[in-house]
């Protein structure tokens, strides 16, 4: 007589796992800028600090109410002018770093001048853009490309120079020719750093744009600012920072999303690194 055997039960599929909502990282997060708009409201309200000084955030969205007809089409000024001198500067920047790097010598032609010229505050140059090309848009975009360019150049010079030479050895080991080592070794090696770079350089062009819109400009948040400052309207331009601060955090977590697909193959801990991942627990 032979056993019968019951049939095996069906896999059920497993459950998947929703995601772990860490309270204390919230709320770690938030004691900062809760405390800082607890003592703001407490300062202005409590008239410990005159509206001239600090106005309070009653004061800021009447002040917003009252630019808020501007403000769309000086985003888009400021926004288009901004993007393209970061661009600009960026494709400089990287580009000229880049052929230091391969080039000894471009390296001996433009060091000198690229390390004569990162010490010079851009600001400093607003009397001089005015006086060579006048105003228009045309100087605000160099501008900000100019400082963003320097930026990057030195950056890449140095991502360059930091290459592990055992991967060198390693590919001239395995018969790579020059060019070969340059862009299967050198490049994938810099990406990463560069992309650190590029952020420092976005936040930084914003900053520059307000310089920028100095040389003539008629339209813009920063032309916005300085009206506001004429007819010291501090809340007016509080708003017009925060303003700038949300189209930077936005440009810097547009960054932060395309590195995350471009630098995966780095196996890097996208939050602080490995090292500081380890360190920094608690």
């Amino acid at each position: 007589m032979t056993a019968v055997t019951a049939p095996a039960p069906a896999a059920t599929p497993r459950a998947r796992k929703r995601p772990r909502v860490d309270v204390r990282r919230i709320a770690l997060r938030a004691v900062v800028p809760v405390g800082l708009i607890a003592l703001w409201c407490a300062l202005s309200y409590g008239d410990v600090v005159e509206p001239l000084y600090l106005p309070s955030p009653t004061g800021m969205w009447e002040a917003f109410t009252q630019l808020r007809p501007d403000l769309p089409s000086a985003i888009a000024t400021t926004v288009g002018m901004t993007l393209t001198g970061f661009l600009l500067g960026t494709v400089l920047g990287v580009g000229l770093g880049l052929l230091m790097a391969y080039s000894a010598t471009a390296r001996v032609l433009l060091s000198d001048a690229l390390d004569a010229t990162r010490p010079v505050p851009v600001f400093a140059l607003i009397p001089l853009f005015l006086l060579w090309f006048g105003i228009g848009r045309g100087p605000q975009i160099a501008l900000i490309a100019l400082g963003t360019s320097v930026i990057l150049g030195v950056t890449t010079l140095e991502a360059i120079r930091n290459v592990n030479p055992i991967h060198v050895r390693a590919a001239l080991t395995l018969g790579a020719t020059r060019g070969t080592i340059y862009r299967r070794v050198v490049l994938p090696s810099i990406f990463p750093h560069l992309l650190g770079a590029i952020r420092v350089a976005a936040a930084a062009s914003w900053g520059l744009d307000v310089a920028a819109e100095l040389i003539g400009s008629q339209n813009g948040l920063g032309y916005l600012m300085i009206v506001r400052q004429q007819y010291l309207d501090t809340a007016g331009i509080l708003v017009v920072v925060v303003v700038y601060a949300v189209l930077a955090l936005v440009l810097d977590r547009a960054i932060v999303w395309l590195e995350r697909p471009l630098t995966r193959w780095t196996h890097r801990d996208q939050r602080a690194g490995v090292a500081a991942s380890i360190l920094g627990r608690a």
